[in-house]
């Protein structure tokens, strides 16, 4: 599941269980040939089946029952863009209960997987030996067509020519939207982008900052904090790009908070870059919600949900200023309500 973030640790045994459930349907052919109401008992049924099994693993670190746990889960999530059949699997009472535990889930094994992966890049000989462990990154060419899907959408609403400096926020143990940004840049035959990296977990901040130098990446290329969100010292004032990543903030309401302090740390025009999700994918991620950005200082220009494999949907805002803000707020105080 391509998406960087920030994380915290986690108790797996602080998370709700659930009873256990049937087994997981065994193919997606024969389920779309079922009618509307099996298909959703089988979808409902196979993702609180993963819920389970994943919270009652001692551990979410990567091996072969763990993997095949979550391939299972994004399977689940991606079969099917029926939105009545979405909508009926999304409004079932059990589904509604685990999202939020679900997601935190996800959020661990993601962590637990970058981490594992940095370990083995770092624990290579030299820089060709480290390259090449890179590239077997399971989730590196998802990653790739995540960013080259961003960075078409970004040249699609943005005037002032190509970004340069981008900040990617929850960038994990991991870095690897940065360092596909970097790639990018390098096919573009341009100047050379320049990413900053920021996550609250110093082991995260630490491993991924000894990885790139690893992998021969300089530290005018790429960089790297640690630091929370809204802390006085992210000063996000001067790039031309923020990520804000998938599991930035695992419920929407917590992901509107964080938007409302990121843009006060950014420089208006500047564009903000959110990962979201849609229908079923948001079992995974957190949805962005479009209809309060506005009152949060960001602009909605674009948003974009894939229905291959590429799981994150983007929405795209721009910073306004403080005079368009108070101008908005004006606006929205001389109209009547309207029902």
């Amino acid at each position: 599941m391509p998406s960087a973030k920030y994380r915290t640790t986690v108790d797996l045994d602080c998370l709700d269980l659930i009873p256990a459930h049937k087994p997981l349907p065994q193919a997606s052919v024969n389920m779309q040939l079922q009618p509307l109401e099996d298909r959703v008992t089988s979808l409902v049924t196979g993702i609180l089946a993963c819920y389970v099994q994943l919270s009652q693993l001692p551990t979410l670190r990567p091996s072969s029952k763990v993997n095949g746990i979550f391939e299972d889960l994004v399977h689940l999530c991606c079969v099917t863009s029926d939105e009545d059949i979405a909508e009926k699997v999304l409004t079932h009472p059990e589904i509604i209960n685990i999202v939020t535990p679900l997601r935190c889930l996800c959020s661990i094994g993601e962590y637990q997987l970058e981490a594992q992966w940095a370990e083995r890049i770092l624990g290579c000989g030299c820089q060709k030996e480290a390259s090449v462990m890179f590239l077997n990154f399971p989730y590196y060419d998802n990653y790739l067509d995540l960013v080259r899907m961003e960075l078409n959408a970004l040249a699609s609403v943005t005037r002032s020519g190509r970004p340069m400096k981008f900040a990617v926020l929850g960038s994990g143990p991991l870095p690897m939207t940065a360092l596909s940004i970097i790639s990018q840049s390098m096919k573009s035959k341009g100047d050379a982008v320049v990413v900053h990296n920021v996550d609250r977990d110093p082991w995260a901040i630490t491993k991924s900052s000894a990885m790139c130098r690893r992998l021969g990446y300089r530290l005018d290329q790429v960089s790297f904090q640690c630091v929370e969100v809204g802390d006085q010292t992210l000063d996000l004032h001067g790039f031309d790009v923020v990520y804000l990543a998938g599991l930035v903030g695992t419920t929407s309401e917590q992901k509107q908070s964080i938007v409302a302090q990121v843009a006060k740390q950014m420089s208006p025009g500047a564009m903000l870059l959110l990962r979201s999700a849609h229908r079923m994918r948001s079992l995974l991620y957190p949805v962005v919600s479009i209809a309060n950005l506005t009152s949060l200082g960001p602009k909605p220009l674009l948003i974009v949900h894939p229905c291959n494999h590429v799981i994150n949907s983007i929405v795209i805002c721009q910073i306004e200023s403080s005079k368009s803000q108070d101008r908005m707020l004006q606006d929205t105080i001389r109209k009547p309500n309207q029902c």
